[in-house]
């Protein structure tokens, strides 16, 4: 079981630090404090979609994939739009945020929550790591700690290292557009796949 539970780990961590929209947020949101809201959002949407995923696996439901494709095509237009707004952002934006904190939280949260897809993958991965002969809540709850750790681990590294980057004028220059460009592109690809797939 432990072996199990240290590749779990293993693969989790290469996927989650791979870079992706709430790692973008992170960022960006780096540039102006700790962005603390921000990984809080970001982690709790990955468990969301960690337990959806490890309850339609304990119902043995059949999700239809129409619907997560619809999903993924709204969420990518979610995504291109936050990259827009965030290349447009000035800094009476960034007053305004500061001024109201809780919306990094509510942003990252959707735009951890807009990728049904991820749903469909916890479905086809999910399943290597549970074992039949064992009692399935006790391994669920395992799995969603270990994944909430990494997940948290990788997020306040991101953070840290965006920090560290921001102390040169080039690292800055390069913070301040990549988030927005990576959102945006990570929305674009999220739209035609899904529309690839709804066709």
């Amino acid at each position: 079981m432990i072996t199990t539970y240290v590749a779990f780990a293993a693969a989790i961590t290469l996927l989650i630090a791979s870079p992706g929209p709430v790692v973008a947020l992170v960022m960006n949101d780096s540039r102006r404090a700790w962005p603390g809201k921000t990984i809080l959002g970001g982690v709790l949407s990955a468990q969301i979609l960690l337990v959806s995923a490890l309850l339609l696996i304990y119902l043995a439901l059949d999700v239809d994939p129409q619907v997560l494709h619809v999903g993924q095509v709204v969420g990518g237009v979610y995504l291109a739009w936050l990259g827009f707004s965030t290349l447009l952002s000035d800094e009476q934006d960034d007053r305004l945020n500061r001024e109201q904190p809780n919306t990094y939280f509510w942003r990252a949260l959707k735009v951890g929550l807009s990728n049904p897809k991820d749903i469909l993958f916890f479905l086809a991965f999910l399943p290597s790591f549970i074992l039949p002969i064992e009692p399935f809540f006790q391994q669920a709850l395992t799995l969603l700690l270990i994944w909430g750790a990494i997940d948290l681990s990788i997020l306040v590294g991101y953070s840290l290292l965006s920090r560290r980057v921001l102390a040169t004028r080039f690292g800055r220059l390069i913070l301040g557009q990549a988030p927005g460009y990576i959102l945006i592109a990570l929305g674009l690809l999220s739209c035609v796949s899904g529309l690839q797939r709804l066709t």
